[in-house]
């Protein structure tokens, strides 16, 4: 998974920075790209000490390097991490074949959920886990867990089961009982449709996403919320080993081999 943004794309200079969830970044070689065709490339080499500060990495997360591109089509500018299917889009810029059409959350009610959630943690009344899954789902539409655990004094790792815990997460969101419908999708398409479905439907506008082969969704974070339109671009695995909950509002898009398909878990409040 990566983070970062392009700061500033001229015609012949581009730079930002750029983190991984592996914190293995610096030295390593970005590529731009302007369509198919490389306009240049440089090294992840420049410190940066507001990151450093803000806690991302060891601050040594910058770029800046030369490229050659018309000055019409600068916006059209991308970055890709060699050796690597990771790409940064400049800000503004939206992910192709992204969802679409689904009406955002009002800011106001994503102040108000994130203000109640601190008082509900401050007060006992939720645990610091739930409270931890729902900040980062209200604050950037997408949330990503694990599902290999080592219990406490016993080396071997357990895989938990993704229904499992797709139901507690989903619950919590909801603040009641649900029940899960699943559907499996082997396509980009079919994932457009499947959630297009949800967001128009009676069930909660949230959904689990697991596979047992492999695949990878490209998240807008934050556009969930109405009126976002400038949105860091983050890729999130989707593996046997992990689970991502996704608010079907969020502009994303699902990349994946042929062959490969993903579980869709969405769900209801269970009637007593």
């Amino acid at each position: 998974m990566i983070r970062g943004s392009i700061e500033l794309a001229t015609p012949d200079t581009i730079q930002g920075w750029i983190h991984t969830s592996d914190g293995r970044i610096r030295e390593h070689t970005l590529l731009a790209f302007q369509g198919d065709q490389c306009v240049g490339a440089g090294k992840v080499n420049t410190f940066r000490g507001d990151l450093a500060d803000a806690g991302i990495g060891d601050g040594h997360l910058g770029f800046s390097f030369p490229i050659s591109v018309l000055p019409e089509r600068v916006g059209q500018v991308v970055l890709k991490l060699e050796g690597s299917d990771a790409m940064l889009l400049q800000t503004g810029a939206r992910v192709a074949g992204e969802t679409t059409g689904v009406a955002g959350l009002p800011r106001a009610e994503v102040r108000a959920r994130l203000a109640a959630l601190k008082w509900a943690l401050k007060h006992g009344r939720i645990g610091q886990g739930d409270f931890d899954f729902l900040r980062i789902l209200w604050s950037f539409g997408v949330y990503e867990r694990g599902l290999l655990r080592r219990n406490a004094g016993e080396e071997a790792v357990v895989a938990e089961k993704s229904g499992v815990i797709a139901a507690a997460l989903l619950e919590s969101y909801a603040g009641t009982d649900v029940r899960l419908s699943s559907r499996t999708v082997r396509s980009p398409a079919e994932f457009q449709t499947a959630l297009a479905e949800i967001a128009a439907g009676p069930v909660l506008k949230v959904v689990a996403l697991h596979t047992e082969t492999r695949a990878s969704l490209r998240v807008a974070e934050g556009t969930h919320v109405e009126d976002v339109a400038d949105a860091p671009v983050t890729d999130y695995p989707l593996t046997p080993d992990h689970l991502l909950i996704l608010d079907v509002r969020a502009r994303a898009e699902l990349q994946m081999a042929a062959g490969a398909s993903v579980e869709i878990l969405s769900a209801e409040p269970a009637l007593s």
